[in-house]
């Protein structure tokens, strides 16, 4: 599965990093071997459909790693993940 990340994302991850470099840890190992790696990202036990003013925006996805969530777009046609967002709990809803 090929996994793109937004300018959004990345800028999250690069900031974060300062200040906690061992949950920014755990969401790379993350995506790098259980999103990369699984045929269906959606099956996995700590992801959820979001629903209520994402819903509008389309197939996104919720993943929870730790403290984070990672929402993305699944697109099941062309085996493709775009992380659109990567925040804290506090931020994401």
């Amino acid at each position: 599965m090929q996994i793109l990340l937004t300018n959004k994302a990345e800028k999250f991850l690069a900031k974060q990093y300062k200040g906690d470099p061992h949950g920014i840890h755990l969401v790379r190992l993350f995506i790098d071997t259980h999103l990369q790696e699984s045929p269906n990202p959606t099956t996995l036990p700590n992801c959820a459909k979001l629903q209520g003013r994402y819903k509008s925006m389309g197939n996104l996805w919720r993943w929870r790693v730790g403290k984070y969530r990672i929402i993305g777009d699944v697109k099941s046609q062309q085996l493709t993940l775009e992380i659109i967002e990567i925040t804290t709990r506090e931020n994401a809803y």
